[in-house]
């Protein structure tokens, strides 16, 4: 609007300079004539005589002056039309630098538009085609959809400015409202970073004051745990924190063996009983594809009592019994072994049958168990949630739960403990009675003493869990050879049974001696050493205080007791009766009567 306002201005200009020119030529025409009259009013003058020249005068001064008012306003006319020359000049001037400022605001804006109209715009494309969801049409027939609602309206044309601005308005103040609420959530998650770094290094310092508050914790522990033998404070320890920290590593079978163990004993704490978590190592029979390398094993253990220290706080010197459970994934079993001091306890019997029926063998399971870590027993199955059929129908009397477990596990540990020291005490020619029984099963005043007790060389006719034993008894020159067998996994339920006989050397032992028949000496049978071998077989009762069950544990001692002390009394008898049939008073007694049983 400017420039056309400018350019009328210069033709009305142009106009009136026109007209000025215009003016000024008639009044220099005017002059002329002004002039010319005036110069031939002057030669008439100077032709006349003094008398008509006054009246020339006159008209030749008026002629003069307006020679004079012409000129004047020529002059005047003149000065305006310079003054007009000079706007004019000014004014194109000006108007040749708009035109140079306008050619070259012309090619800038020309160059805009070409560089625009060439101008890349993926992220336009982008978002038309995400909005649109149009992955198959070209790029121009999505930029006209997106920005104009048509494919068929060309974004690039000028009439479709207004849609295309507004399209782009709108999706700029979306953005940017996008923009500010995402700056915000950045300086956001800038302090939040900030507090995280802070709480990370109090999370991070956290497990050393814990450690130290452990440290500082754990004589406290020590003594609540094991300042009595039955500690009634439950405490969860430091080292059963690290225990249950190292059970999920485990196979979930032996995770939940482990966890039911650990249940129990939080329960029912026992000092005696310890579980831990160990690596597993392979054994010289144990094939690479039953058990993995990596895997881990939970290792139960029991504190090995002694028979000859009644002190219950000396279970940390005690030597220990392991049972180690392993899972095999090539069966899907878990396994138990036992391991321990052979002096202590003998560990061939600890397992088997700890259950009826149940010795560690399977239905679609490998017979040979000597490639496995173990055997796969009912109830460490059980207990670690496999379900699995048996060899053999359980006996529906028998209810399987964790702590009939651990129960019959700790006193087969007792049991197998207690026969195994006994029997080395025996091998030692030693003879030890329980001590809530030391009056009753007191044989120092006797002279029978036990001679030898050896392991029999023949187990051939024998269970894998029984054991049968040589002992001899002697009685200054006499001699009692007796055999016993036991079962070692259900001693003291199943009573050691024992055989005797009587001879000095061992043909006569096994069939008497002829050349002592007559004199008595040796005979074929005894009513006597019948009746001693039935009373140690079967009278249970008085073989141990039934007010105290740990001495059903040393019923193979309070046997081997009453043994000697019927025999010594028998051959005390039997000398009395010799000596009194001298005499007369009573007939000597031969054969199958040859010991009264009175005195038995």
């Amino acid at each position: 609007m400017t420039e056309l306002h400018n350019g009328a201005g210069q033709m009305e200009v142009d106009a009136d300079g026109e007209r000025s020119v215009h003016d000024i030529n008639l009044s220099l025409k005017s002059n002329e004539k002004a002039v010319k009259v005036f110069l031939a009013e002057l030669d008439t003058i100077e032709s006349t005589g003094p008398e008509d020249a006054a009246s020339l005068f006159s008209s030749a001064a008026s002629h003069l002056v307006d020679v004079k008012s012409t000129e004047r306003d020529i002059v005047h006319r003149l000065y305006s039309s310079a003054q007009a020359r000079n706007t004019q000049r000014d004014e194109l001037e000006r108007q040749k630098m708009i035109l140079k400022n306008l050619t070259f605001e012309k090619k800038y804006l020309q160059t805009q538009l070409s560089a625009c109209k060439e101008y890349p715009t993926p992220n336009l494309e982008q978002m038309g085609r995400a909005e649109l969801d149009d992955e198959k049409n070209t790029a121009d027939m999505v930029l006209n959809q997106f920005l104009c609602g048509s494919s068929d309206l060309p974004f690039q044309d000028i009439g479709q400015k207004n849609i295309v601005e507004e399209k782009l308005h709108k999706e700029l103040n979306a953005r940017g409202t996008l923009k500010r609420e995402l700056d915000k959530l950045q300086k956001d998650l800038t302090k939040r970073k900030r507090l995280v770094v802070q709480e990370k290094a109090f999370l991070k310092d956290i497990p050393k004051k814990l450690d130290m508050i452990e440290r500082s914790s754990v004589p406290l522990q020590k003594f609540f745990q094991s300042s009595t033998a039955t500690p009634t404070l439950h405490l969860i320890g430091s080292d059963r924190k690290k225990r249950l920290d190292l059970a999920r590593a485990l196979p979930g079978p032996l995770y939940s063996l482990f966890v039911q163990f650990q249940a129990h004993l939080d329960n029912e704490p026992e000092v005696s009983v310890t579980l831990e978590i160990a690596q597993y190592t392979k054994g010289k029979n144990a094939s690479d594809n039953q058990v993995l390398p990596g895997n881990q094993v939970v290792q139960l253990s029991f504190a090995i009592p002694n028979i000859q220290s009644s002190d219950a706080t000396d279970t940390a010197k005690r030597k220990r019994v392991t049972i180690e459970f392993a899972f095999v994934h090539k069966y899907g079993l878990v396994t138990a072994k036992a391991s321990g001091s052979q002096d202590k306890i003998k560990t061939f019997a600890l397992l088997e049958y700890l259950f009826p029926d149940d010795c560690g063998t399977w239905v679609g399971r490998p017979d040979d168990t000597t490639s496995l870590p173990g055997k796969p027993y009912h109830w460490c199955n059980f207990v670690a949630g496999l379900h699995l059929s048996g060899p053999h129908t359980a006996d529906p009397n028998i209810h399987l739960s964790t702590k009939a477990v651990l129960r019959g596990l700790r006193k087969r540990v007792e049991a197998n403990a207690s026969l195994t020291q006994q029997i080395l005490l025996f091998e030692n020619r030693k003879v030890v009675a329980h001590p809530s029984l030391l009056d009753e099963m007191n044989i120092s005043d006797c002279s029978t003493k036990l001679g030898s007790w050896t392991a029999a060389q023949d187990q051939s006719n024998k269970k894998k869990t029984e054991r049968m034993y040589d002992v001899t008894i002697k009685h200054s020159t006499k001699s009692l050879s007796a055999k016993v067998t036991v079962d070692w996994c259900h001693y003291p339920a199943i009573l050691p049974r024992w055989s005797l006989g009587v001879g000095e050397e061992a043909w006569a032992t096994k069939h008497g001696s002829a050349s002592k028949l007559v004199d008595g000496t040796n005979l074929l049978y005894s009513q006597s050493t019948a009746e001693i071998e039935r009373k140690i077989n079967s009278d249970f009762e008085k073989l141990v205080d039934c007010d105290d069950q740990s001495t059903f544990n040393w019923i193979i001692s309070h046997q081997l007791i009453t043994l000697i002390k019927l025999w010594d009394q028998s051959l005390q008898n039997s000398g009395r009766g010799v000596n009194s049939g001298a005499t007369g008073n009573n007939r000597l007694k031969k054969g199958r009567n040859r010991v009264n049983a009175d005195v038995l």
